[in-house]
């Protein structure tokens, strides 16, 4: 063979390969721009997480897009050297043939191939863009919801470490006034700041219906395997707006309410005491525990003084019942606790 035809062989071999590397570039596009996306869809409660995915999605289309642009560009100059050498066997589809219709034309024309695979990849690069716009700085959100709940933020992180401590309390310990009431007929309960299930669990297994509502991704994953029942529905919302297609008002017998109220700003909470208010039947009762002690920052918690809690809860139509002071049950000796029934 002689130099000419061994160099031509080479170049040819060359353009193949780049070819078929080229034909696999929109399709690892769209396999990579698709994993990520379902990621996304996937990830609750982590904005960052979702936010550096889609940004991996722009700027990984954006990239393949300029490597696609260099292969052909290296391609048109193996077919220009290809032609110059051997122009009788050169197969030339760079014009359409003139018989052709005006689609046809369209679509046959050189480096139609390439600017559709670019299109395809810009697509891709612009839609995952408006994704993170709307991921990072989501319109119409308030901004006190648009932050990272300090409190969500610190039971996520500890989860694991708490609940083992959560569950070693029992519930007729934590609320002996409450064993009769959950002895007779089914009731349709609430359970707002369920954490690791454990109060929900007890309800459910003596037969009654529980909506467990908890905002902390991580409690609600721990509470769902520690405490499986068909009576339970887990729920991701939070006071004051507790907004889910399964919170409508008037549906419930009895509101728990356990723990939570220092976790509610103070701002927040006429508006949390009228939405308990309507989730209750006419004759339905809440029970709520107050946290009195130092706060914890770390964990979104905000002063609770008694006199206040009464005088919301009273604005909001409730009868109030003060059911008793109670220690803390773990064993902290600072932290007391007061309970009250409120009354539609």
């Amino acid at each position: 063979m002689s130099l000419e035809a061994e160099a031509y062989e080479q170049n040819y071999q060359q353009f193949r390969s780049l070819n078929q590397i080229m034909w696999q570039i929109p399709v690892l596009a769209m396999t990579l721009t698709g994993g990520l996306w379902f990621g996304v869809s996937k990830i609750e409660d982590n904005r960052l997480l979702a936010s550096l995915l889609l940004l991996t999605a722009v700027v990984g289309n954006l990239t393949l897009s300029v490597i696609l642009y260099r292969f052909r560009f290296v391609m048109r100059r193996y077919l220009a050297w290809l032609r110059d050498v051997h122009p009788d066997g050169f197969v030339d589809a760079s014009e359409p043939d003139v018989d052709m219709g005006r689609l046809a034309r369209f679509f046959v024309r050189e480096e139609r191939v390439r600017q559709m695979f670019s299109f395809l990849l810009y697509w891709a690069a612009g839609a995952s863009l408006v994704l993170l716009v709307a991921e990072a700085f989501p319109w119409g959100a308030d901004s006190s919801e648009m932050e990272k709940d300090r409190g969500i933020e610190f039971y996520d992180s500890h989860a694991t470490a708490l609940a083992d401590g959560y569950e070693a309390i029992f519930f007729e310990d934590a609320y002996p006034f409450l064993v009769a009431l959950f002895s007779g007929d089914p009731l349709e309960v609430l359970d707002i700041g369920s954490g690791t299930g454990r109060d929900a669990g007890w309800i459910a297994e003596r037969g009654h219906k529980v909506v467990a509502v908890e905002p902390s991704f991580a409690m609600r994953k721990i509470a769902s395997s520690l405490h499986k029942s068909d009576l339970i529905t887990w729920v991701d919302a939070r006071l004051p707006t507790l907004q889910n297609q399964v919170l409508r008002p008037d549906s419930f017998d009895v509101i728990l309410a356990n723990a939570v109220w220092m976790h509610v700003r103070p701002e927040d909470r006429p508006a949390a005491m009228v939405r308990m208010f309507e989730l209750l039947h006419e004759d339905g009762r809440a029970f709520v525990s107050l946290r009195l002690g130092p706060q914890d920052e770390k964990r979104g918690m905000y002063a609770v003084f008694s006199e206040e809690f009464e005088e919301t809860a009273t604005r909001a139509g409730f009868s109030v019942i003060h059911h008793g002071d109670f220690p803390d049950l773990l064993g902290r000796s600072e932290v007391m606790w007061k309970m009250y029934e409120l009354q539609k």
